[in-house]
Formats: structure tokens, sequence, C-alpha cells
């Protein structure tokens, strides 16, 4: 046979061809061979190395494939093999004269079981992946530097440890060990891996210690740690003083972090969830048999998320306020929580799903109270989740809230609209029934929806510099609408008379805001998945005129609910599509009398309501704000 010099691109993909022919090193210009999930093949030619042009070569998924040829000459060109998901066991030592490569892929070769004791020889070498290689015991030592090594996945494999010449990938930035279920002991020699930048342990049950890190580590931001045997950490962890990201999450033998943990500097997210042996209150109380202090927080000044979910807390520890970037705070299961200190003032989401204990948030006050509110002119979400919190009652101190009290939450209540979005979510609070009023004294719904509704009042006779474009969705369990709504019906849709006062020439001014409520039913399938409230309101004139505004909301319960969720209470607000109405042309000398209101569910995402048919809006309400 011949030569072929211009054919470049070969796609042999999903065929029945059990092997190659010798003569195939004959297509000499050969740059791409796809030979992915041809399920037959056996063999390879030895002839392969004679395709001097090759660049890559896709052989995933040919799963009889056992036996890798030998290559007799150097190939300079390759630079990415993909192997995975074949029968390999090993590959031959004569793979190191692959002097180009720079992708090697192996993943979910179960049967692969030795790797080349020359591999330090692909110097080219970028990325190389063993993850599902659920046989491989040993890697090989590495007998000299790699400098190109990037990104190491070895998650999945039967790793017992990895030899102290690791320390050679000296570019090594991604190294991932996820699920290594044998895996006992990581050398010494780990912070030799100056560029290392994330380091992946989950799921490592049987590893129990970490090593000592001898020197410090700049690079590395991300450590997860999650599901290990780790009992304690080593003092010398503070020398990874670059760490933005730690997890433990379900590490259930560790008991206490080391005092030089309160060094991290750098450090944005903690995760101690499911770490049930942890005594986490001590953890914000004492350092090293003393009490802690403003001084002792200072290194994790930075921190912004904290997920303390599943721990054995009673008593939240009142030095959590002295966080004071701290915007995420995760307490979700925590069975034992019975009330929230006050909260730094840079909070923007609480979750504290399931916290069945949970009786008293009235700490969340003081929240609102913080200037440091408006300091930055941003418009983010205040997300408060208290789902599933059986003991939780709307006035957070039993029986006794005064008339004061209640004014009182209104007026740090108005700081907050005028400052930011809220979304505040008490689902399954079964306290805060709206029927469950004790007296007219202690009006039960007033704090999540009545007082709300006055301070919108308040924000919309506004001057409009002071407006921050709030957006606001609250929920509490109710199955009817309250009394005190404008307007009301069954169903997802209402029209409404818009009042003979607003018909003037001043409609500019008296234009009104809409604040929309709906009952929601879930089915019992319903697993907290994102879900989207969607308001269209059809404006129509005495001249037969008509506009179309919308709001919008989504809501999520993310963490699920493990209980039924009964019917529940949406109040949603949205003013800017009404404000920019306003301003606009079509509003000018335009006297609008009629308003229709319809109500559709959806995933938050998309607009395929089909998804929520089981989800019902079974009465819907609107409750009209005027500036004067």
């Amino acid at each position: 046979m011949d030569t072929m010099e211009e054919l470049y691109e070969l796609d042999l993909s999903r065929t029945a061809l059990k092997e190659l022919p010798s003569s195939v090193g004959n297509l000499i210009g050969l740059e791409y061979l796809r030979m992915k999930n041809c399920k037959n093949l056996v063999c390879l030619p030895d002839s392969f190395y004679k395709l001097k042009s090759l660049k890559t070569f896709d052989l995933e998924g040919c799963s009889r494939l056992e036996i890798f040829p030998e290559v007799m000459d150097t190939m300079e060109e390759l630079y990415e093999l993909d192997l995975s998901r074949t029968s390999l066991k090993e590959l031959p030592s004569s793979i190191g004269n692959l002097i180009g490569l720079k992708g090697l892929r192996l993943k979910y070769c179960e049967n692969f079981i030795c790797l080349p004791d020359n591999l330090y020889k692909l110097k080219s070498l970028m990325t190389f992946h063993l993850c599902g290689c659920s046989r491989l015991e040993i890697f090989s030592e590495v007998m000299d530097t790699m400098g190109e090594l990037y990104d190491l996945d070895l998650s999945g494999t039967a790793l017992k440890e990895l030899p102290s010449s690791i320390g050679n990938l000296i570019g090594l930035k991604y190294l991932r060990m996820k699920n290594c279920k044998n895996l006992v002991c990581l050398r010494d020699g780990f912070y030799k891996l100056k560029s290392l930048k994330t380091f992946n342990l989950e799921g490592c049950s049987r590893l129990e210690i970490f090593p000592e890190v001898m020197n410090t580590m700049e690079e590395l931001y991300e450590l997860d740690l999650s599901g290990t045997a780790l009992k304690e950490l080593p003092s010398s962890i503070d020398n990874l003083i670059g760490l933005k990201e730690l997890r433990f999450k379900n590490c259930e033998n560790i008991v206490c972090l080391p005092d030089s943990f309160y060094k991290f500097k750098s450090l944005l997210c903690l995760s101690l969830c499911g770490c049930s042996n942890l005594v986490v209150k001590n953890l914000f109380t004492s350092v090293g048999g003393r009490p802690v202090n403003q001084k002792d927080l200072h290194g994790l000044s930075s921190l912004k998320k904290l997920d303390l979910s599943k721990s054995n807390l009673e008593n939240f520890p009142t030095t959590i306020k002295q966080f004071p970037c701290l915007e995420e705070l995760i307490m979700r299961k925590c069975k034992r929580l019975k009330s929230l200190p006050e909260l730094p003032p840079s909070l923007v989401y609480l979750d504290a799903d399931d916290c069945t204990s949970l009786e008293d948030v009235s700490s969340i006050k003081k929240h609102f109270e913080q200037a440091l509110f408006c300091e930055d002119g941003s418009n983010r979400w205040l997300k408060l989740i208290f789902t599933n919190c059986f003991q939780l009652n709307e006035n957070c101190t039993e029986n006794d809230t005064s008339v004061e009290e209640v004014s009182s939450i209104k007026k740090l209540l108005k700081q907050a609209v005028f400052c930011k979005s809220l979304g505040w979510l008490f689902t399954n609070c079964f306290q805060l029934d709206q029927k469950a009023v004790s007296s007219a004294e202690t009006p039960k719904l007033e704090m999540p929806f009545e007082q709300l509704v006055t301070v919108l009042k308040d924000y919309h006779q506004a001057r409009p510099e002071s407006k921050k474009g709030t957006r606001i969705v609250t929920c509490v369990p109710g199955s009817e609408i309250p009394e005190w709504f404008d307007f009301k019906s069954l169903g997802s849709s209402i029209n409404i008379q818009l009042p003979s006062e607003w018909c003037s020439n001043n409609s500019r001014i008296n234009f009104p805001c809409f604040v929309a409520s709906v009952v929601v039913s879930f089915p019992d399938s319903y697993n907290g998945k994102e879900l989207g409230i969607r308001c269209k309101c059809h404006l129509k004139s005495c001249n037969d005129d008509s506009h179309y505004l919308s709001c919008y909301a989504s809501i999520g319960f993310k963490s699920g609910l493990s209980d039924k969720l009964l019917d529940h209470l949406f109040l949603l607000y949205g003013g800017e599509e009404v404000r920019g109405f306003v301003k606009s042309e079509a509003s000018n000398e335009r006297f609008y009398n009629e308003a229709s209101f319809s109500f559709y569910l959806d995933d938050g995402e998309t607009l395929h309501k089909w998804i929520w048919s089981e989800c019902k809006v079974k009465q819907c309400g609107v409750h009209l704000l005027f500036a004067n």
C-alpha cells in the first residue's frame, strides 16, 4: 500500500472494528484519530508509533482493549491520549516516548493496576486523570521533577499512600483524591507542592492524620477534608497562609481544632457541617484554655461563609457578632439550638432549616438596626430561613411581646426595607399560623406581613433618591389571604376596580404600587426545590388602552423538607416595574380604572409551568399602596 499524506482526520467511533491494520502507519498526515466506543476493538497494531503527525488519539469506551502497544520510537506531536473506560491493566514502559504528550486520561479503567516507573519522563504532561481506577494501589515514584503537570486526579483509586517523591511535581496546582477509601497516609513531603491551589480529600474515610506543614504554602486556597477520619489538625496548619476555603463536612472523629486555626487571615469559607463531636461552642469562646477575644478572632476577620449544620450547639456563641465580613451563616439541622445571638451586621443569608428546638430569634431585631446595611449602597438580598422550626413563635418571646416592641420591630424593618431586598421564610413554623392570634394586643402575623406592608407604605411615599430597588418575599404557614387585604379571590387570578380618586391629573403621584399575596398548596412529593411565583398585571383604561406589568420572585428551601409542606402564604412586592411605568409616556394622560392580576408557578429558572402542575395557587389577593 502507498502513503496518504492529505488525510488528517479519521473518525471510526462506534464501529464494530476488532483491530486496525498494520498499514495504518501509512497515514503519515493523520492528526486526529477517534475510535470512541469501539466495543469490539481488542488490538492496536505495533506500527502505531509510525503515525508521526498524530496529535489526538481517542480510545474512550473501547471496553475490550486490554493492551496498549509498545511505542518503538519517539512521537513528538501526540499531545492528547484518552484511554478512559478501556480494559487496560498497565501501560508499557515505552510510554515515555510520547515526549509531546500533554493530556493523558485513564478514567474508570477498572482493571488498571500498574503505572510504569518511568512516568516522570513525560516532561510535557499537563493533565493526568486516573479517577475511577479502583484497582490502582500504588502511584509510581516521581524520580525527577515534572514542571508542567498541573492537574492530577486520583479520585476513587485504591491508593494507600502517596510516594514521598510527590514533591517533585513542582508545577502541580490541582490534586484530587476524592473517595480514596484505602488512603491511610499522606507523606510529609506534601508541603513541597508549592504551586498547589486545591487539594480534595473528601471521602478518604481511613485517613486519620494530616501531615505537618513544614513550610509555608502560599498558593493553596482550597482544602477539602470532608468525610475523613481525622481526629485533629497539626498546629502547623497555619502555614497554609493563602487558604480561603476549608471544609470538614461529616468529620465525625474530629473533636478540636488547634489554636493556630485562628491565624487564618485569608479564610473566606469554613464548613464544619456534620462534625457532631466537635465542641463548636469552645471553638469560638476559648483559645488555649482562656476566653477568646477580639484579637484572637482577628485572624478570621475575612470569613464570609460559615456552615455549622448538624452541630451540637444549644446556644450560639456571642462572639459570632465579631466577624465583620460574615455574610452567610448556615445552621441546618442543629436540633439542640434554642436561640440566636446578636448577628454581625454584614450578614445577608441565614439558614436555620430544621432547627426543631429553636425558640428565640429576637436578636435579629438588632440586625436591622445596623447602619452598615446602607453604607455600601448595594442592593443585595437579605434572606432569613426558618423552615421546620416547630418551636418558633413569631413574637419570639412567648406571650409577653408588648405593643411598644411590635412598634420597634416595624421601625427596624423600615431600615432594612429602605436599604435592601428581603426574603423571609418561616416555612412549617406551625406556631406562626395566621389564625393563631391570642389577642388583639398581640398580633401574631404583624411582623411578617402587616408590619411589612405598613413599612412599604412609608417606602412608597419616600423621595425617589432614597429608594434602592427593594424586592420582598415573605412566607409563613397559612391557608387564607389576610382580612385586611383590599381585594381577595379564590384561584390564581383576580380583577379589581382602581379607586376613583386615583383617576386624576396627578396620576403620576397617586399611582399605587401593588402588594400581592398568594396561598400555595404543595404536593407530598415537593422536596424544597426552587419555586418561582410570577405575577402579571393587566391595566385597562376608560379609553380601552391597556398596559402590562409583571412582578417575579423566586424562593427556595434548598435543604429539602423533612415533613410535608402544608399550605403557605406568600407576600410579594416589587415596585420597580410600577415606578418605571409611571415615569414612561405610557402612563401620561391615561386614566386606568381596572386591573387584572394572574399568578403562575414555575421552577425559578424556566417558564415550564407544567413542572409545577401539582403545586396550586389556591387564593390570591392584592393590597394597594398610595403615595398620598
